[in-house]
């Protein structure tokens, strides 16, 4: 079989641009020459990213041609066919050996063998089968026959599972290996350890060598439930979570939370915002990493030595409460699919019991972005308003991804819907159709998807005697400012629960409202009237509003009502503030404006703030921002996807630096190793390239004698002695032609 850069130098421009398509992470950095490329090409870290990409089907094929094709034998679709059963049709089996071919896993067109790093990649027993007995088929099953009860429930277990087994020096089991091993049923590697040879394998798994061949996808239970229906569900949920997103914003502007010393933040500030915002935990740690890869969120600088450096938001989080939610969800999504977190790991423990924190260094996932892809993308085949029930997934995803771990698969995959459906991309376990384009990488086309999918937004409310005002649907942006400041948020979603308090009011008020904007707000978009109840609730309020005014001298107060003054005067005295009367009408105080206020309140007053002008101003504190965002979101470490113009000019190029590559020193590792194996079988001499202490390298003409812990142990035709090599020195190996001596080298001028 040629070498590999051989087979890449046989191969035409189109050929090499669909490898490079297939196997994007060879490109990531652009390799410089074809031999570049041919040992990146058979890495092991490359090979076993192609093969994750293949689907049982695929793994079972070539799992066939691995087995078939030792002793350099080229194997063809007929025979695999006939190895797999009547399941696997020819024409099938050919459509899989291209598909092969085109990640480089196999090489030859008809016949195929496979490329020099697949086996070793495959693992040491490839299709479960072990090395070949001295038994024929016939022999075989008639020893199987004469075998006892127990020896064949041994031998199906091994049959079905690792071909490998060890047993000890003594028990019962040590009589029954012996006579599976005298009849030829068993191999005996070392002592104690024992392989099933391969003929006995196939015999004992009855026509299915391989287990069931499925050439397409198995058939799974379907959950229909229309494309209107679940992209109406998903936009709902959609609006709901950039909802949170802005409340989530709004309550660290106003009091952000400090940064744990490792990184991170605490148990006690999730704590808080969960209570706050009345949301799960670990919802708030979803939103909290979004909003970090976003850039909307990041450590503070302190702007004294003794302030704390905390979590704020930066000043991108203005613009993004100005964009509306379609667009601003898109952004939110797309940060999500790209994120390389796993917020679901948040309050876990690590190995050593320690706590994980929300944003801290622990909960990287460096395969987020493929996963969430690979999870998303088995929805993403269905038609639109078609989902899976988790059952249905991991069958799917069993059958699309076979030689993924399962342990790790399934509850990766169930956290992926998890979060998927509370940001709005699925919904009844079915991707919405603006989630199919944040996968495709489409976000205008998904904040259109989202805007379709919404109704309309409604300029009415139904206000309640309880003094809960419901908006039955969403609201337009202006009349949902107006409201989130006159009310609070009870709870948010597609039908948003506000209630209307005197703090609430009073909010209102201090943010320049008057009496009659608040009537008119209620009256003008309620559907059911105003209450009574609110009618003379902002009536109180407002006739309390500014009765008396607090200033600064550090902080004064005034009023007409001389007796409202001592009631002050007094208040604050009791709660341990100085504070001293200019006039029947006026006092000033020492302590800070806010600090003065508080007490008054807790008192059952409803003074109001004033500038040095006499107006009223709005007490609440201006939400904190950040200058630059430190924590930036990591960009993704998967290969980015070039154009088919970016590939053709990325072969152009290798194919002119080729021109003077060496051949012998282009060789993978694998490929050395391989040929050095087989020099060991066939007790043939090689000439190899190898780098001395000091750098240089040299060539030589050794005759192998045995390859294992990184080094060959070899006869050094130069020297005329026995020398150990290190493998990790060797930079090619060519055999030396029957009959040759070694008088010229290779290369030699």
């Amino acid at each position: 079989m040629p070498s590999t850069l051989d087979w890449l130098r046989a191969r035409d421009d189109a050929a090499l641009v669909t490898l490079l398509r297939a196997r994007p992470d060879l490109t990531v950095p652009a390799p410089t020459d074809l031999s570049v490329l041919a040992r990146r090409l058979d890495s092991p870290p490359s090979v076993w990213r192609a093969l994750e990409t293949l689907d049982r089907f695929a793994v079972q094929v070539l799992e066939c041609v691995v087995l078939l094709g030792e002793n350099r034998h080229q194997v063809t679709p007929s025979e695999v066919s006939s190895f797999l059963g009547r399941d696997a049709p020819v024409k099938q089996v050919k459509r899989v050996f291209g598909d092969l071919e085109s990640l480089a896993l196999i090489r030859g067109g008809d016949a195929v063998r496979p490329s020099g790093a697949v086996p070793a990649a495959m693992g040491e027993f490839p299709g479960g089968f072990g090395p070949g007995g001295r038994l024929t088929d016939d022999q075989v099953a008639k020893a199987v026959a004469r075998t006892t009860e127990e020896g064949r429930a041994l031998l199906a277990r091994l049959a079905q599972g690792r071909p490998k087994g060890s047993v000890g020096t003594s028990g019962p089991l040590v009589a029954l290996v012996g006579s599976l091993v005298e009849a030829g049923l068993l191999l005996q590697m070392e002592p104690g350890t024992v392989v099933l040879p391969r003929e006995v394998g196939l015999a004992l798994r009855e026509g299915q060598p391989l287990g069931p061949v499925s050439v397409s996808t198995p058939p799974v239970t379907l959950s229909r439930k229309g494309r209107e229906t679940v992209d109406g569900t998903a936009a709902g949920q959609a609006v709901a979570a950039v909802a949170i997103t802005h409340r989530l914003l709004d309550v660290l502007g106003q009091l952000p939370a400090p940064v744990l010393k490792s990184g991170g933040m605490g148990v006690r500030e999730m704590r808080r915002l969960a209570k706050e915002l009345d949301l799960d935990p670990a919802l708030i740690a979803l939103h909290l990493e979004i909003l970090a890869a976003s850039g909307l969120i990041s450590t503070s600088e302190p702007r004294a030595r003794t302030a704390l450096n905390s979590w704020t938001p930066t000043k991108s989080a203005d613009d993004f409460a100005d964009e509306d939610d379609e667009t601003a969800w898109a952004h939110l999504a797309a940060t999500w699919l790209e994120l390389r977190r796993d917020p679901a790991r948040t309050g876990q423990r690590d190995a050593a019991g320690k706590v994980l924190a929300a944003l801290s260094a622990e909960l990287t996932w460096v395969r987020g972005p493929v996963d969430r892809r690979f999870v998303l993308g088995a929805l993403a085949e269905l038609p639109p308003g078609t989902g899976l029930d988790p059952a249905s997934l991991s069958t799917r995803l069993a059958w699309a991804a076979p030689l993924r771990n399962p342990e790790r698969r399934d509850p990766m995959a169930a956290t992926v819907i998890v979060e998927a459906t509370a940001l709005g991309i699925v919904a009844f376990d079915a991707l919405s159709t603006a989630g199919r384009s944040i996968l495709s990488g489409d976000q205008e086309g998904a904040a259109n998807a989202l805007r379709g999918a919404l109704p309309e937004p409604v300029d009415k409310v139904m206000v309640q005697a309880d003094l809960t005002v419901v908006a039955p649907g969403r609201l337009q942006p202006e009349l949902a400012a107006r409201l989130a400041v006159a009310a609070d948020v009870e709870s948010a979603g597609s039908a948003t629960v506000y209630r209307v308090t005197p703090d609430s009011l009073r909010r209102a008020f201090d943010g320049g409202a008057s009496t009659a904007d608040l009537h008119s707000l209620f009256e003008k978009h309620s559907l059911t009237g105003v209450p009574q109840a609110l009618t003379y609730l902002i009536d109180d309020v407002a006739r309390r509003h500014g009765v008396l005014r607090v200033g600064a001298a550090a902080s004064y107060l005034r009023s007409e009502d001389p007796a409202l003054i001592d009631q002050a005067i007094a208040q604050a005295t009791a709660s341990g503030m100085s504070v001293r009367r200019l006039a029947p009408t006026v006092a000033i105080s020492t302590s800070r404006l806010e600090d003065l206020l508080a007490p008054l309140r807790l008192a059952g007053l409803v003074p109001a703030a004033e500038n040095n002008a006499g107006a009223v101003i709005d007490l609440r504190a201006a939400p904190q921002r950040t200058t630059t965002a430190v924590l930036t979101p990591a960009r993704r470490r998967e290969p980015p996807l070039p154009s088919d113009e970016q590939l053709a000019g990325l072969v152009q190029r290798m194919r002119s630096a080729d021109g003077n590559v060496d051949a012998a020193n282009s060789q993978s590792p694998q490929e050395n190793l391989a040929v050095l194996r087989q020099a060991v079988d066939h007790h043939q001499a090689v000439w190899i390239g190898y780098v001395d202490s000091e750098g240089g390298t040299t060539r030589r003409m050794i005759e192998p004698v045995a390859v294992s812990g990184g080094s060959v142990a070899a006869f050094d035709r130069l020297r005329e002695t026995m020398r150990t090599f290190a493998l990790h020195r060797i930079t090619g190996v060519q055999a030396v032609p029957p009959g040759g001596n070694g008088a010229t080298r290779p290369g030699a001028d």
